[in-house]
């Protein structure tokens, strides 16, 4: 590996970033035992940016960071003053609006400088939930059915079947996503599309809630993919007024009881024969959206065992030992060895 290769890491992290803080975390009480599961810390974006910098250097290469801090000045003058050989991309937003991440790849794309991860017009596609899902079925790709909606009017002819969850259509990371999104009638429909369209100004996207277990199939590879050891959220010990699924809460609230109570389990426990389905649909769902370098989709089974996919998430979060690079590890690739993959995947496409 040349050590004369130089990688900026750049991010975007202001305060505003966050379009939700702390939730009431005395929604639920955290009484249970035993207690905590996981740290009550946790990580935030400067100390992930540290240790990939870290992990990077060990691989042998020369890097920087520079949080961009909202500015398209700050970006260019980062770019211009120190040209890297490679950005390892992690801007996930501008301005506080994730569907500005594709346009921050485009800036990229003008300068001629690769750069790690999906290009724009996949991170604007994958970002819009209605129109990726109007792609995977226009695929034969199953998707949970879903209905997008832009005011309370047409809910009564949505055309579902309760139970729904209903979601922002432009957030990622749960954001949007609490106890309550799933629903059982109408009442409680209205209700939450109404929260939705006050709190996050944007349109909702309902989907028939396929109560099953929910599993993560995280993707490397750039011509010859590589299907990481599939991880699955255990929900068997999640509180019966918690419904099973991956809230906000239960991804970023340390001193929530969903948090301690959604296990990751990687490998997942699977037949050899669901889990080749569930890989070929995740490799179709990360072909079709154009995913490159790396990506993790969002798949549930229902009770016969069929997978849909909720989310092709390109670009997902690179914390070590969460998500993405929990399937790395268990495939036997360090934190380092996986960063250092994901660079080099970017510098041969550019060479060639």
């Amino acid at each position: 590996m040349d050590p004369k290769k130089l990688i900026a890491v750049l991010y975007n992290e202001t305060p505003m970033c966050h379009k939700e803080a702390d939730s009431d975390l005395q929604a639920v009480p955290l009484h249970f035992k035993p207690y905590p599961y996981f740290d009550l810390d946790i990580s935030d974006t400067e100390e992930d940016i540290h240790e990939i910098v870290g992990a990077l250097q060990k691989e042998g290469f020369d890097v920087f960071s520079f949080n961009i801090r909202d500015s398209f000045e700050n970006l260019v003058k980062a770019l211009t003053e120190r040209r890297p050989n490679v950005i390892f991309n992690l801007v996930e937003s501008h301005l506080d609006s994730s569907l500005s991440e594709m346009m921050v790849t485009g800036i990229y794309e003008m300068l001629g400088i690769p750069y790690t991860g999906s290009p724009p017009l996949t991170l604007g596609i994958c970002q819009r939930k209605g129109l990726s899902k109007k792609i995977l079925r226009a695929n034969k790709i199953p998707t949970p059915p879903f209905k997008l909606v832009t005011d309370g009017r047409s809910l009564l002819r949505h055309g579902l079947h309760y139970p729904l969850i209903v979601k922002p259509t432009w957030e990622d990371g749960s954001i949007g996503i609490e106890n309550e999104s799933v629903v059982f009638s109408l009442k409680e429909l209205k209700q939450q599309v109404e929260h939705i369209l006050d709190e996050f100004h944007q349109p909702v996207i309902l989907e028939k809630f396929i109560d099953g277990r929910e599993l993560s199939i995280s993707i490397i590879g750039a011509e010859d993919l590589v299907v990481l050891p599939i991880s699955e959220v255990d929900f068997s010990s999640m509180p019966d007024s918690l419904n099973p699924i991956l809230t906000y809460q239960a991804k970023w609230e340390p001193k929530h009881v969903a948090y301690h109570r959604t296990i990751p389990v990687c490998p997942a426990r699977l037949s050899k024969k669901i889990e080749r389905r569930i890989e070929e649909v995740a490799l179709k769902a990360y072909r079709i959206m154009g995913c490159r370098d790396y990506a993790r989709i969002d798949i549930r089974l229902d009770r016969k065992n069929n997978p849909f996919v909720l989310e092709v998430n390109p670009n997902p979060h690179l914390a070590e030992g969460m998500g993405f690079m929990r399937s790395a590890e268990a495939y036997g690739l360090s934190f380092g060895q996986t960063l250092g993959k994901i660079v080099e995947f970017a510098l041969s496409r550019f060479q060639k």
